[in-house]
């Protein structure tokens, strides 16, 4: 995966694993999901994870179009380095447009929480260590704590994902053909830029765009438009064309 700039806890809570209480109740209170389908009635921790529901920097449908790519390759290999750190779980996508991430058991992918989960206070929890289990709540502590740092760590996988699925929401559309174009035109014109003594173009980010500074094509006007014709080579075939403002190149919807 790309280097990211991480901001965690959007799916992240502090907990304190040595409270029972807390820990129950951050069990208790994580949002869950069916295993399969509604009618299973069967639930495992999950997260929401619908692209327009992460709260993105930039364009959510722009990161959605790339994760329907290649991008999604990296999402899915994130998983499976969790999944091999986890042995005995599961994290699949869940729901009709797969906006879930569901933790399951990998051996039956059922789910996590075990039975005196199904007690709906932590009082009801007490009784239950007392009278099925046979101990008290601090003889169930490890169990309870193992159950809560692997949800802990869940939820990190999550806000991985969530930040990779944000840088990609503020990439410009326009970038990887605006180097395409660089390359090209920095390739062919290479001698033209050295007569000038113009070093070869390069790219910069503006405001989330890929700007070109054209200063020193200015110096051999064929220089200019030989940039312009070698970008209209990549763009005539788009919805994109090359605006050109002072001395800075950048590529805009048509």
């Amino acid at each position: 995966m790309r280097k990211i700039t991480f901001t965690p806890f959007f799916y992240q809570k502090g907990i304190d694993i040595t409270n029972d209480r807390q820990m129950f109740e951050f069990i208790k209170e994580h949002y869950t999901y069916y295993t399969m389908n509604s009618w299973n009635l069967t639930q495992s921790i999950a997260n929401r994870v619908k692209v327009y529901n992460l709260k993105l920097d930039g364009d959510c449908w722009r990161a959605l179009s790339l994760l329907n790519s290649d991008e999604y390759f990296e999402v899915n290999e994130t998983i499976r380095s969790w999944e091999y750190e986890h042995p005995g779980y599961s994290v699949g996508f869940n729901g009709r447009s797969g906006g879930y991430l569901v933790l399951y058991n990998k051996d039956n992918y059922c789910s996590v929480l075990p039975d005196f989960m199904d007690c709906t206070t932590y009082e009801e929890y007490k009784e239950y260590c007392k009278d099925y289990l046979g101990c008290s709540v601090k003889y169930n502590r490890r169990e309870l704590r193992e159950l809560c740092q692997l949800i802990q760590d869940f939820d990190m996988l999550c806000d991985e994902l969530r930040d990779y699925v944000n840088e990609l929401s503020k990439q410009d559309p326009t970038e990887e053909i605006m180097i395409k174009i660089v390359d090209t035109f920095n390739n062919y014109y290479d001698t033209d830029l050295e007569r000038v003594e113009c070093d070869p173009l390069e790219i910069v980010k503006e405001d989330n765009k890929s700007v070109v500074d054209i200063t020193g094509l200015r110096q051999m006007l064929c220089l200019v438009e030989a940039f312009c014709r070698t970008a209209n080579d990549y763009l005539t075939p788009t919805s994109y064309r090359l605006k050109i403002e002072g001395n800075k190149a950048t590529i805009v919807e048509s």
